[in-house]
């Protein structure tokens, strides 16, 4: 089923919440195209392999796009530190290639994050929603089609992301911090709408795990 039949089976008429799932839905495609092309592709004429996408610290968010030309996407990070405590970090997007991605179509900005996906599906949290605290059960993605959720880490901080935003959640290794024992991160939903979420779930990676903010799933 597409996306657009799911959204009418759901019954989410609202003019602004299709002017949303549009803009996220151009995100995902970015961040899909890692799950066709692998972690490397091969240009429009078929020549040699093309580096993949660098991702770099930013000092602040909100998640987006903040360049245009070239186009640069910010997007937020939930992450374990070597000590097992989960923080929030914004992190950059970067490399992106002006190439035709379907030829013979016109040259567009593509990008190929690292990873590859192992599913893609839907999620919703209803209004009042609270997810006790807990770790993500992988690597994955979370694009937020409509309403508005947060996470809250270990260390206090809160991440709180709206349509069109993107986060990584990568807090497999958190351990239980404080009196309390909590772990990982504390999920709400935000807002008196339900909030829609397409989350494109990565294949675990082997060897040493990088507690690196912007690099949480590098061997």
């Amino acid at each position: 089923m597409s996306a657009l039949a799911l959204f009418r089976r759901h019954r989410f008429e609202d003019v602004e919440t299709m002017k949303a799932f549009k803009i996220a839905r151009r995100i995902a495609w970015v961040l899909l195209a890692s799950g066709a092309g692998g972690t490397a592709v091969l240009a429009a004429g078929g020549k040699a392999s093309e580096p993949l996408m660098t991702i770099e610290p930013a000092p602040s968010g909100p998640a987006g796009l903040t360049a245009a030309n070239p186009p640069a996407l910010r997007y937020g990070t939930l992450y374990a530190d070597a000590k097992g405590q989960s923080h929030v970090q914004y992190c950059d997007l970067k490399n992106f290639l002006f190439k035709s991605y379907a030829p013979p179509a016109a040259p567009q900005y593509v990008g190929f994050p690292p990873g590859d996906v192992a599913s893609i599906k839907y999620a919703i949290l209803p209004v009042g929603y609270v997810g006790t605290w807990h770790t993500a059960p992988g690597p994955q993605w979370v694009i937020t089609l409509s309403g508005r959720w947060s996470v809250e880490a270990t260390d206090g901080s809160v991440l709180e992301q709206g349509p069109g935003e993107v986060e990584f959640n990568a807090d497999t290794g958190a351990t239980p911090q404080g009196p309390e024992g909590h772990v990982g991160h504390l999920t709400r939903q935000v807002g008196d709408v339900p909030n829609v979420q397409l989350i494109v779930s990565l294949k675990p990676r082997t060897g040493k795990r990088s507690t690196d903010p912007c690099q949480p799933t590098a061997r």
